[in-house]
């Protein structure tokens, strides 16, 4: 892919995979948006289909327009980095403008990616523009068998099973930090999709994968798998720096570390894997929540790559509903949507003299928190009350030995006691009657 580009002669470049079905309407109109110079680099929003070309889902990434134009790091946050740029048939780009030494170079940080990292240094700065069409049918394999074709590229290059996304990837957003491509504070903020239009962060997928090839390294005991100390540190420090959220994740993952390189014993595993799992998954409930700058006027204010956002928290689907397209539309008296935060809030305050009922939602949000306090405690107290249990039943089980030689001695002066008092009771009941 790289070394073809000192062969291409036109203005634009299109890299086509082997496998894609190019979609010819959507070509014809990347052609008129060409003659147009609207933009030097265009990601399209594909379709996607598996092997045998059943179609996967219409679409990418959900999205209201039919384009939509950014630069820097707008790009990365709305395209993501492991999914619609990923596609190398999904994007076309102006040849002038790319560097084939930069290329080689990111290939030597990372095979997987390598690409993304060089298209992102060539073109965050310059006009980039999302396309609302299927540029290609773009074929996904069943997960297995990508799982099965990357394990074996891992082995052949003799890295981890998960090295690709989970190191890989923090090498490759730490070299995007340092050339300056991206900010670091862009990198908890890069959102992926999923096949059923939903997005989630990398950074915690990132940092998953981490914490998956750790415990890859304890299970299998393969040398490949081992993360060195100092490598996870590096990791670590970097995605701290973009999310200090992050730290409550890697401190787990380094004591599993040590249990992978003896330093700690195995005995700890499962009580680990448990902390780890609990904090990934209230980390994982919000992945907006590096885009939320508070509450102003019963609204929850959100700052997103292409402006600023305040959503009712009684909207219908949620929060999360809205903030999940690439292009957020005003949807009043929901979604409201502005370039800056003053002209936001004096719109907020606009309508909200005219529609004073609304102002009724700030009271709707205390009591949704109140309900959601409630279900907190209630699961807290189930948690402590099988804590209670489990301690209860160690207990039990660590004083067993105690208890059964205590009953040996004690049984038999219990048994003599009772028989004892029998005796007693007997010959006083006797006595009473002569």
């Amino acid at each position: 892919m790289f070394a073809s580009v000192e062969y291409c002669t036109g203005e634009y470049i299109w890299f086509h995979g082997d496998d894609e079905l190019p979609i010819v309407d959507s070509a014809l109109a990347l052609i008129d948006m060409i003659r147009k110079d609207v933009a030097d680099f265009f990601v399209f929003n594909s379709a996607m289909i598996n092997d045998e070309g059943g179609l996967l889902s219409s679409r990418m990434s959900p999205m209201h327009s039919l384009h939509l134009d950014m630069q820097g790091d707008a790009l990365i946050q709305t395209a993501g980095f492991v999914f619609m740029l990923a596609g190398i048939s999904n994007v076309v780009l102006k040849r002038d403008h790319v560097d084939v030494d930069v290329a080689w170079e990111a290939q030597a940080i990372a095979p997987i990616y390598s690409h993304v990292v060089w298209l992102l240094i060539c073109f965050s700065k310059r006009r980039c523009r999302i396309v609302n069409l299927p540029l290609v049918f773009y074929r996904n394999s069943a997960l297995p068998k990508q799982v099965q074709h990357f394990k074996k590229l891992a082995e052949r290059l003799g890295v981890g099973d998960d090295y690709f996304w989970g190191l890989g990837v923090a090498t490759q957003l730490e070299y995007l930090v340092n050339k300056g491509a991206i900010q670091a504070s862009s990198v908890a903020k890069i959102m992926e999709g999923r096949r059923d239009g939903t997005r989630f962060r990398l950074l915690n997928e990132c940092v998953h994968r981490i914490y998956t090839q750790v415990l890859t390294s304890i299970t299998s005991g393969e040398t490949r798998q081992r993360i060195d100390p100092e490598t996870l540190k590096r990791a670590r420090d970097f995605l701290v720096s973009c999310d200090g959220f992050t730290y409550d994740l890697f401190e787990p993952i380094e004591k599993l570390n040590e249990i992978a390189f003896g330093k700690r014993s195995r005995k700890e595993l499962s009580a680990l894997c448990e902390e780890y799992e609990q904090t990934l998954a209230q980390h994982s409930d919000d992945p907006f929540r590096n885009h939320w700058r508070g509450q102003r006027l019963g609204f929850e204010i959100f700052s997103m790559p292409l402006g600023w956002v305040a959503i009712d928290p009684e909207i219908e689907g949620g929060v999360q509903s809205a903030l999940q397209y690439i292009d957020i539309r005003e949807n009043q008296p929901y979604v409201w949507v502005s370039e800056n935060l003053e002209d936001l809030l004096e719109r907020l305050q606009a309508h909200l003299k005219t529609e004073p009922r609304n102002i009724d939602c700030s009271n709707k949000r205390a009591d949704a928190q109140i309900i959601k306090i409630g279900h907190d405690l209630v699961e807290i107290g189930r948690f402590a009350t099988s804590e209670y249990a489990r301690m209860v039943q160690l207990s039990l089980q660590y004083t067993m030995p105690i208890r059964m030689i205590a009953r040996i001695f004690i049984y038999p002066v219990h048994r003599l006691t009772a028989a004892g008092g029998r005796i007693l009771r007997k010959w006083v009941a006797r006595l009473s009657s002569d």
